[in-house]
């Protein structure tokens, strides 16, 4: 009898083009986007190898696509992907800076069936438009309250820096004056531009502090308060810890999704910064078996520094996108050592 179903995303880049420019942004330069047609193949590239997944192993498999940017707004066909998308099985969310939806954009987006959708912001007015523009906050809410028009609380995720981790509260909010229905916070991961932001990385004490604070802001009548980052479960974790060699929880990189840039380079994470193929000319299915970074990923015998001996790492792994922009800082690619900012090394 099959279980619960296996949650698979792609995080899929349309474009990298945008109508900001994020002091923390990933990016390091334009790309040569992928046409509809290529993008639709890319599609039905992860479908096939869903569909194989789901009949070799007999798997009931949740198969979703994130479709982001740079700005998705920006593509002029970004609404009959979304409708391919859906047409091929997959639940479809949307990742937005939010100053492009207007209402009737929001009104595009619900008859598109988009199941969630995603806004950045990144601290009150003044930090928000200190990272990416006079009048981008201000702007932000506007979309968010446009898509709570169209019954459509969006996501608002935080990127956790120096600059912003006291404002959670003020936060919560401010979303729920806005009408989103969730807040997420994620950590600040110094890469692309946003290297000149390093500095403002949170310490491990300052990740602890940060997570306990978070506690507080649970259970808010209107605001679901969470938090993407592998690390924040852990204080939490009760009971035994899985003995395995190879992740069940934790650090998706890899392991539960992949992302797509919009020039169909295949990486285990978008904020890594690693290609390990392009699926424009090559089989998803195959690279997703058969790459040695995935294998790296997915194997405790590869890991090394503070994370290799840890007890946590079956369900957490650290963030692989924090380690390899410090391994970066030090001049090297090593995308398995410790994450530096973590607080909860456990020896195994």
């Amino acid at each position: 009898m099959r279980g619960t179903p296996l949650d698979f995303f792609v995080q899929l880049h349309v474009t990298e083009r945008c109508n900001l420019a994020c002091r923390h942004c990933y990016q390091s330069g334009p790309v040569a986007e992928m046409s509809h047609q290529e993008v639709c193949r890319a599609i039905t590239n992860v479908k096939t190898a869903v569909e194989g997944w789901a009949r070799d192993y007999d798997m009931d498999i949740s198969p979703s696509l994130h479709v982001t940017g740079g700005e998705p707004l920006l593509r002029d066909d970004l609404f009959p992907i979304l409708s391919f998308a859906r047409q091929c099985g997959f639940s479809a969310s949307l990742m937005t800076n939010g100053t492009l939806v207007g209402a009737e954009t929001a009104r595009r987006i619900r008859m598109a069936e988009v199941g969630d959708v995603q806004v950045s912001l990144d601290g009150l007015e003044s930090t928000h438009d200190r990272m990416r523009g006079r009048g981008a906050y201000r702007q932000a809410l506007e979309g968010i309250r446009h898509l709570a028009g169209e019954g459509m609380p969006a996501s608002i995720n935080v990127t956790v820096s120096r600059l912003n981790m006291g404002q959670a509260g003020d936060l919560v909010a401010v979303a729920a004056h806005s009408g989103a229905g969730t807040l997420a916070f994620s950590r600040l991961v110094p890469s692309g531009r946003g290297r000149s932001l390093a500095p403002q990385a949170l310490t491990s004490r300052e990740v602890a502090a940060f997570h306990q604070d978070l506690k507080r802001h649970r259970g808010h009548a209107r605001v679901t308060v969470t938090t993407r980052d592998p690390l924040a479960s852990i204080p939490d974790v009760e009971g035994a810890i899985p003995d395995t060699e190879v992740p069940v929880a934790g650090c998706a990189a890899g392991m539960f999704g992949v992302t797509i840039t919009a020039d169909g380079t295949v990486m285990p994470c978008r904020r890594m910064d690693l290609g390990i193929g392009n699926i424009r000319t090559q089989s998803f299915r195959d690279l997703w078996a058969d790459s040695p970074v995935l294998w790296k990923l997915r194997t405790r015998a590869e890991y090394h520094g503070r994370c290799g001996t840890c007890r946590f790492w079956p369900v957490c792994r650290g963030c692989r996108a924090v380690a390899l922009a410090a391994a970066r800082a030090d001049g090297s690619e090593d995308f398995l050592g410790s994450d530096p900012q973590c607080p909860y090394f456990r020896l195994s």
